[in-house]
């Protein structure tokens, strides 16, 4: 839980420190078996999933799909 809170705070201080991802606008910070996925507007940061990364990804491209 204590990692989680410090990267998100990471997050909402560098928000362009993470990778972009392949799809539009969306970036990934990993925490060992999870990821998350969030995108940067100009009034906030948005989470888009809390991935655990030993699910199916392709449970996680549907996701990441149906953001617009």
């Amino acid at each position: 839980m204590r990692l989680v809170t410090e990267r998100t705070l990471q997050i909402s201080e560098s928000p362009f420190i993470y990778k972009l991802t392949d799809f539009k606008d969306v970036r990934v910070a990993s925490l060992g078996n999870f990821s998350i996925f969030y995108k940067v507007t100009d009034k906030q940061i948005i989470i888009t999933a809390f991935w655990d990364n030993r699910q199916d990804p392709k449970k996680l491209l549907k996701i990441l799909q149906n953001e617009k």
